[in-house]
């Protein structure tokens, strides 16, 4: 049955994203310049960084240099070797890996974009994989506000499938408002990633593939199926529900659609439109 959490964590959405990242913690310069000193086998002194770290067409300033450095210093990041110039202390090396896997990061992230209808059926064939085991996590531990909550994005959706713009604009509310439920920081993660402004193009797709099948009313029954096994506490008849779900979504984005739908799909995904909405 559902159990209580604090406010703060029902309300906590999840397009506000990670905690702050370590490039909202350091100016720019500071962590270039400890990035460079972590990277160094020997310690750098101000001159040298200056060189390598540039500003424009020119070396940084060794008085620059050295005003970040002061500041490096008094967070404990780095430290003076006796006038031989800086290295980094443990605190410093882990804060510049964590820069250097959040910089990998966002170069993966970056590259992901939806350009074909195949891009569509594999971005839904991985939410299948993390919605089954969020809406697993959510029939055992959700609060009753939480149900709250969702009962509320559900039935918004309900009152809106009707009408075309405003359809698409919430339509993936509940499956993102299910994601905030859970506790497994991996899960809300890995949630905001498949929810992405950067996918929202996805669902106006799926809806004009469900419009054209005569499908779109579908979501609303199958979500509020899955609603009732979220009340009732049952994992297994969650996750089935979810699957089930995820799977006619699938399916609708593989059928063969009209040759008008089809093309005007491609010139949606050629053109990157910015335009929100979905069937889901």
């Amino acid at each position: 049955m559902a159990t209580q959490r604090s406010n703060s964590e029902a309300d906590d959405p999840l397009n506000s994203g990670p905690p702050a990242s370590v490039h909202a913690s350091l100016e720019p310069r500071a962590l270039e310049l400890l990035q460079a000193i972590a990277n160094s086998p020997e310690p750098l002194g101000a001159r040298e960084l200056g060189r390598r770290i540039k500003a424009g067409n020119r070396p940084l300033s060794e008085s620059t240099v050295n005003r970040l450095l002061r500041r490096l210093d008094e967070q404990g990041l780095t430290r003076s070797m006796d006038g031989r110039g800086r290295v980094v202390s443990e605190a410093g090396r882990v804060l510049a890996q964590r820069a250097a896997a959040e910089h990998t990061w966002h170069q993966q992230i970056g590259s992901l974009e939806i350009r074909t209808v195949q891009d569509v059926r594999d971005l839904l064939i991985a939410r299948r994989g993390v919605e089954r085991e969020i809406v697993r996590e959510a029939a055992t531990s959700v609060s009753d506000e939480d149900i709250e909550r969702l009962q509320a994005v559900m039935e918004e959706y309900e009152r809106s499938v009707h009408t075309d713009e405003r359809r698409r604009d919430v339509s993936t509310n509940f499956h993102k408002a299910l994601a905030t439920t859970v506790e497994n920081s991996m899960l809300r993660a890995v949630a905001t990633v498949i929810f992405d402004p950067r996918f929202d193009m996805l669902e106006h797709v799926l809806d004009m593939v469900t419009a054209g099948r005569g499908t779109t009313m579908h979501s609303v029954s199958e979500h509020e199926e899955i609603m009732r096994a979220i009340r009732t506490g049952d994992p297994d008849v969650a996750e089935a529900a979810m699957v089930r779900h995820i799977n006619r979504l699938i399916a609708d984005a593989s059928a063969v659609v009209a040759p008008s739908t089809r093309l005007a799909i491609e010139l949606l995904l050629k053109n990157q439109s910015p335009v929100i909405g979905g069937g889901t």
